[in-house]
């Protein structure tokens, strides 16, 4: 009789500390918190987000969150995030026609990160094998994806459009940043921007893979600019491949910064990787700037080892700025890169560098 009740109360107590499973439907913002505490399956519904207030999705292990109808984010001049996500092993998907509208253009200002405060969008910090996947992100006020401090995560089918800002004084919209994160893959995605359509500070094991990007900076690696701890300024096992850049400012950007101590970049590749109408720079690695900017004077603080190009193609807008090719590297910067078909037409300047690549002829 003694080990049957134990037995019982302890399959009583696991029944009563599971997470509950219905479906909760969310037509408010107030009912959010509700949902995210007590429901595995969540949909959000049509809802208007208050200003100065974030979307709050700390779910559970396990939960499912779709996205119908449009989500709306009333304006306010703060620094946002106006959605986060996190849990492990979570599912967060749009329903067909779903949009998240950031109404950007209400803060647009032709100035970014210098003009008015604006509020980042969405911020993703989920691990433990989540997905997230057939997002639609309208009109960032700035940077749109910042994936900080999460892992074991991928991105499907996401469709990143700020292209009215490109008539409208948008600035600094980012499509996909990355900092402090591992084993995460973006893939089948769409970005129109007028900044980097991906830019990586920091992390390790990161896939890119059948992006199309147009009208912003290109795919881009920026390490540095934020830390002047060396811990933080690393970044390792990355690889872009089977990707579109089109009418954007550089194809692929790589820059590290000479006032953020030491760091390294490491195993970055770059494969089947085609260029249209790029303005300035096809490929630009530049390891000499500071407070934001280069500065011509380039530093080894953060080597550039293993940068690897493989079947990169594609040509310039033919304008008077454009250069397929520019290295700048600091004087032991840059070492053991490999490049293969690697070829970008129309551009109107010679190519510049000071370090080349095993591979190819500058």
């Amino acid at each position: 009789m003694f080990k049957l009740f134990i037995s019982t109360a302890a399959l009583i107590w696991v029944a009563l500390a599971s997470p509950l499973k219905e479906t909760c439907t969310v037509t408010s913002f107030d009912a959010v918190s509700t949902a995210v505490s007590s429901c595995s399956n969540i949909v959000i519904q049509g809802i208007t987000v208050p200003a100065n207030k974030t979307l709050a999705l700390n779910l559970t292990a396990g939960t499912t969150l779709t996205f119908e109808g449009t989500i709306t984010f009333a304006h306010s001049n703060w620094n946002g995030p106006l959605v986060q996500v996190s849990g492990s092993n979570v599912t967060v998907k749009g329903a067909s026609g779903s949009v998240l509208d950031g109404l950007g253009a209400q803060y647009w200002d032709g100035l970014g990160d210098n003009g008015v405060t604006k509020p980042k969008f969405f911020r993703i910090k989920t691990t433990g094998g989540s997905l997230l996947e057939n997002i639609n992100l309208l009109n960032c006020p700035i940077q749109c994806v910042s994936i900080n401090g999460a892992s074991n995560t991928v991105l499907n089918k996401w469709t990143i459009d700020v292209s009215a800002g490109d008539s409208a004084g948008g600035k600094n919209t980012d499509g996909f940043d990355v900092s402090g994160s591992s084993d995460i893959t973006v893939q089948n995605t769409e970005v129109k921007n007028q900044d980097d359509c991906v830019a990586l500070n920091q992390g390790s094991n990161m896939i890119f893979k059948n992006l199309t990007c147009s009208g912003g900076h290109g795919l881009s690696l920026s390490v540095g600019q934020s830390s002047k701890n060396g811990s933080a300024n690393t970044l390792t096992n990355v690889t872009f491949t089977d990707s579109i850049v089109l009418n954007s400012r550089n194809g692929i950007h790589v820059k590290t910064h000479t006032d953020a101590g030491t760091g390294s970049i490491d195993l970055v590749t770059y494969q089947n990787i085609q260029f249209s109408g790029i303005t300035h720079y096809g490929i630009n690695v530049q390891e000499d700037y500071k407070g934001g900017k280069s500065t011509g004077s380039p530093t080894s603080n953060i080597p550039i080892t293993n940068l690897n190009l493989q079947n990169v193609t594609g040509s310039m807008s033919g304008g008077s700025n454009s250069m397929p090719v520019f290295i700048l590297c600091g004087s032991t910067g840059c070492s053991s890169w490999t490049w293969s078909t690697v070829s970008i037409a129309n551009g109107t300047k010679s190519n510049s560098c000071n370090f080349t690549p095993s591979g190819f002829s500058c």
